[in-house]
């Protein structure tokens, strides 16, 4: 079945839902046959688009931290997506990933026919909202990036220009992005091959841009790699650690959570290391700040300060972090943030 590409990405979720019975049948027919000859709506960046969302990043003004949370804009987290590519296809808890939703003929028919009922004002089939519903179909969840516009309020807030920034978890390269957009150097530490390989991907692209941060990307796992960093020459440690198992990001060994088969053993074999590192690399007065999930995600906040406190680092506040919710996905409680949290501790 062939239908053109103006019929199929052009529609509005309004048109849709004002057609019949028949034409919405071929519509989402339509949609449905397009993507399975384009694949994936991964994002699509030109050269032009990649310097033009750094350029924007850069531009932005930093948001305040403070007591009552803080939340920051999503500039940036598409061109820190573009580079990781394999996020659509991991797995969080027990859900299904949106690369699993695609592959399914089903679930694709149903995700598009969703995504044209829910947002009348929205191009229901175009990449970003399919991209959108295939993250929040029902049964599926998203791994999430870090927004590199909060890491530049951490940035400027807790390290010096031109000072030195430690992530022992480097993810998807939010922190990695948002430190090439200010005047710092950043050491990030992935064990995941595929991540590795995206922030090599991310740093070699904006070095052709002159970006204002400088940054080393160290493949291997944490607990090994930070004992061969330098004593007292860190002004920040700033990451995120894996919520244990709960987002999965490959099956490789070095895998944290496959490296240590239980909370405990992880905690005790991956979290107390790394951070008992982190009090030997940080200078005096230097800050730790992780991002956790502040609710029954583990690690809690009394399991880090536990750690935290005897090596060196005193707790100084814990942050609300205020993610966006999608509205349609959180009806009953009405609150149009998650929240997480961003825990300080200060280098004595």
């Amino acid at each position: 079945m062939s239908t053109a590409r103006s019929e199929i990405l052009d529609i509005r979720g309004r048109e849709w839902q004002a057609s019949g019975p028949r034409r919405r049948a071929k519509l989402v027919e339509g949609a449905f046959h397009y993507w399975r000859e384009h694949g994936f709506p991964h994002y699509a960046l030109t050269q032009q688009d990649v310097q033009r969302e750094y350029r924007n990043l850069a531009a932005q003004a930093v948001a305040p931290i403070d007591n009552g949370g803080m939340a920051g804009s999503n500039t940036g987290l598409r061109l820190a997506n573009f580079f990781q590519p394999q996020m659509w296809s991991v797995r969080v808890s027990r859900y299904l990933s949106p690369n699993d939703v695609f592959k399914s003929d089903t679930m694709l028919r149903a995700a598009i026919e969703r995504s044209w009922s829910i947002w009348p004002e929205r191009f229901g089939a175009n990449p970003a909202t399919l991209r959108r519903m295939l993250k929040t179909f029902p049964g599926a969840a998203s791994v999430s990036n870090f927004r590199p516009t909060v890491t530049r309020s951490v940035l400027e807030h807790f390290s010096r220009e031109g000072g030195t920034v430690v992530d022992f978890s480097a993810g998807y390269g939010g922190r990695l992005l948002g430190a090439l957009s200010r005047k710092r150097h950043y050491i990030g530490i992935e064990p995941c091959s595929a991540q590795v390989a995206g922030l090599k991907q991310m740093q070699g692209c904006l070095e052709r841009f002159h970006p204002l941060g400088s940054a080393e990307i160290l493949k291997g796992c944490a607990e090994d790699l930070m004992p061969l960093l330098p004593r007292a020459r860190t002004d920040l440690v700033f990451s995120s650690p894996p919520y244990f198992n709960w987002e999965r990001y490959s099956s490789d060994g070095n895998q944290s959570f496959i490296r240590h088969a239980t909370y405990e053993a992880w905690r005790d074999g991956f979290l107390e290391p790394v951070l008992r590192e982190s009090a030997r690399i940080l200078r005096k007065r230097g800050h730790l700040v992780l991002n956790i999930s502040g609710g029954r995600r583990k690690p809690d906040v009394q399991d880090v300060r536990v750690i935290c406190e005897p090596v060196g680092l005193r707790y100084l506040a814990c942050i609300p972090l205020l993610i966006c919710r999608v509205p349609y996905m959180h009806p009953r409680d009405g609150q149009p943030h998650k929240r997480e949290v961003l825990l300080i501790f200060g280098k004595r």
